[in-house]
C-alpha cells in the first residue's frame, strides 16, 4: 500500500525557493526569437543591413600610411590609412552604421610585450553609406580610407577621423545589432604585419588559411610581399594589385585596396585553397 503524504504549510515553505530558482533557469526567448532578424537594405530604411559573424571579414589593414613622391624626395603619410573588408555571404549587404571599433595599446620603446590593457584607449567608428549607394556583392572587396586627397581616392567608404597607431591595436567588425562579425589583431602585441621601414610602407594582409584562420592570431596576416624586382608572372601580379593607389603614391605604397591580397610566402603549410 502507498502511503500518501501531505505537504504541510511548513513544508512548502522550505520548497518554495528551490522552485523559484529552477523555474528561474528556464530560458526565456528575447525579442528576435533568439534568430537573426535579416534587414535587406532599402531607401525606407536607410539602406541598412545586418549579418552572423563569419559573413563579412577584415582582411587587409593599411595602418603604416602612404608615401608620396614628390619631385625628387617622397614623403610619409601616416594619416593615409584604410581597412579593407570582404562580404563572404551569399546576399547582398549595405554597411551603414555598422560599428568599427579599434583598440590601441601602448607604444613600445622594447621588443617586451606591453599588456597593460587599462592604459589602452578604445574608438569606435559608425561606418557611412557606400560613396556609390549600392551594397556589397558576395565576395567583392570594400576600402574604408581616412583621406579623400591621399593615396585611396577609389576608396568605398571614408571615415575622416579614422586613426590606427604605429602600436599594438585590434580591430572589431559589429553590424547594426552589434553582433561581432570578426576581431582581429591584438593590442597586447606588437603589430602582426605590415611595416613602415623609412623607404616603403607595407600593408598588413590576411593569409588564406585552410584551418584556424583565426583574425586574433598572428599566424594569419602576412606583410604585402611583393615588389619592383619581382620577375614573369608576379610582375604583372605586383602592378595589378595595385592598381586601386593613386599614381603620385604607387611608386613606394605596397598594398591591394579592393583586391585580393598578394601571394603569402610564409611558408605556412596550412596555407592555401582547394582549387
Amino acid at each position: 500500500m502507498v502511503e500518501s503524504r501531505i505537504l504541510t504549510p511548513r513544508l512548502v515553505a522550505l520548497l518554495l525557493p528551490f522552485c523559484s530558482v529552477a523555474c528561474a533557469l528556464e530560458p526565456q526567448p528575447d525579442g528576435r526569437n533568439e534568430q537573426v532578424y535579416y534587414r535587406v537594405g532599402t531607401a525606407d530604411d536607410g539602406y541598412r543591413s545586418n549579418g552572423e559573424r563569419g559573413n563579412f571579414i577584415v582582411t587587409e589593414i593599411n595602418w603604416a600610411g602612404s608615401v608620396e613622391q614628390v619631385d625628387d624626395g617622397f614623403v610619409h603619410h601616416p594619416d593615409d590609412v584604410f581597412i579593407e573588408l570582404q562580404n563572404r555571404h551569399n546576399r547582398p549587404m549595405y554597411l551603414t552604421d555598422w560599428l568599427l571599433t579599434i583598440e590601441t595599446g601602448i607604444a613600445m620603446d622594447t621588443v617586451q610585450v606591453v599588456r597593460d590593457r587599462q592604459r589602452a584607449a578604445r574608438q569606435t567608428y559608425l561606418i557611412p553609406l557606400r560613396e556609390v549607394n549600392r551594397p556589397v556583392e558576395p565576395n567583392e572587396f570594400v576600402v574604408i580610407a581616412a583621406r579623400r586627397d591621399g593615396a585611396f581616392r577609389q576608396a568605398d567608404y571614408y571615415v575622416e577621423d579614422l586613426r590606427l597607431p604605429n602600436a599594438p591595436f585590434s580591430v572589431t567588425l559589429q553590424d547594426l545589432d552589434e553582433r561581432l562579425l570578426d576581431a582581429v589583431g591584438d593590442h597586447r602585441k606588437p603589430v602582426f604585419a605590415g611595416s613602415w621601414d623609412l623607404v616603403t610602407a607595407r600593408s598588413m594582409e590576411r593569409t588564406q588559411l585552410l584551418f584556424n584562420n583565426r583574425g586574433e592570431r598572428d599566424l594569419a596576416w602576412h606583410s604585402y610581399s611583393l615588389n619592383d624586382f619581382s620577375t614573369d608572372n608576379d610582375a604583372d601580379l605586383h602592378v595589378e594589385l595595385r592598381s586601386g593607389i593613386h599614381e603620385a603614391f604607387i611608386e613606394r605604397t605596397l598594398a591591394t585596396p579592393g583586391k585580393p591580397n598578394s601571394p603569402d610566402y610564409s611558408g605556412n603549410v596550412s596555407s592555401g585553397s582547394f582549387e
